[in-house]
């Protein structure tokens, strides 16, 4: 995206996290998973291209993309000009691809829905089905003013993104984590979406081939994570998805409110335990494994997270 960078959060220790914690990066490499045109395993690892980028994401897929999500409009009167061939380049690689618009509405529900209505049709118009992905980029730029408040900035997205739901898609919310934080009643956002956002929060500035799980943006709703705008050299967005993508059956962002949880990565491995702590028979969870949370318990004393039916695991071992 054009002007994220002045929003995004740069986090605590970047004067330290040089050599060491690009080492740690390489080190932390996502496991390899499948893919497909329609649907993307947890922790797969994706772009996000506008017209600055190729219309032939080839070079992204070899190097690991397995979705990619382009920007297909922006305000009412917008297209990107490579957006149909990116889409179908993401295709014939094996990549599913999503959509992004550029937000310029502010805190205008009408103006909101009026974009959504563009975006719609511009994701129609360059290949993306109802179905897919489409996001709502906000954040500051081409007139977009984004201290109006969080609660009429909030109203407005909602309206975007029930339109967009409406219309057959299934909505996100892209914006940095000090946006989501700072500008946008985003629990407001989360409540009506679930596992809709998609944050930007890098930990360094610069190249970062893979996510460094210490400084993954821990908040309610997240589904995607873009963790840097130069992944692997190849000066483009790098993305990694918490929750598994699907643009086929019932989105992730639409799931009931009785399914949703938060996200949360192991900083150790983590054993699970039943709702009388005693531990369950089978393999340990590996430290910067994702896992959605659902609730606190306290059992004998301590503190554990559960995550499914009589599956709970210690607090202690999340971040």
């Amino acid at each position: 995206m054009f002007f994220k960078k002045r929003f995004i959060t740069k986090l605590a220790c970047v004067a330290i996290f040089s050599t060491i914690g690009i080492a740690a990066v390489k080190a932390q490499a996502p496991q390899t998973v499948q893919a497909s045109t329609t649907s993307v395993a947890a922790r797969s690892l994706g772009i996000d291209v506008a017209s600055y980028q190729s219309a032939d994401l080839s070079a992204h897929a070899r190097s690991g993309a397995k979705f990619a999500v382009v920007k297909v409009s922006e305000g009412t009167g917008y297209r990107n000009p490579k957006a149909s061939g990116q889409v179908a380049s993401a295709r014939r690689q094996n990549m599913m691809p999503m959509g992004y618009h550029f937000a310029t509405f502010s805190a205008s529900t009408s103006a909101a829905k009026r974009e959504a209505n563009y975006a719609i049709a511009s994701a129609k118009a360059v290949g993306l089905n109802p179905g897919s992905y489409l996001a709502c980029d906000y954040e500051s730029g081409d007139g977009n003013n984004i201290n109006m408040g969080k609660n009429p900035t909030a109203n407005a997205i909602i309206a975007f993104m029930k339109k967009v739901k409406d219309a057959g898609y299934k909505p996100l919310l892209y914006a940095s984590s000090s946006v989501l934080r700072n500008n946008i009643n985003t629990n407001k956002v989360v409540n009506a979406f679930p596992n809709s956002l998609w944050v930007a929060s890098y930990a360094i500035s610069g190249r970062i081939d893979n996510p460094n799980f210490n400084y993954f943006p821990s908040m309610n709703g997240v589904s995607i994570w873009q963790f840097t705008d130069n992944w692997r050299g190849l000066n483009v967005d790098g993305n990694i998805n918490v929750l598994p993508l699907s643009s086929s059956g019932n989105a992730v962002s639409q799931a009931p409110k009785k399914n949703t949880g938060k996200a949360r990565v192991l900083k150790h491995n983590a054993y699970v335990y039943d709702k009388n702590g005693k531990r369950k028979k089978h393999k340990a969870l590996k430290k910067n494994h994702s896992v959605t949370v659902h609730g606190k318990k306290t059992i004998h004393g301590k503190k554990y997270y559960k995550i499914g039916k009589n599956k709970y695991i210690k607090a202690a071992n999340l971040y």
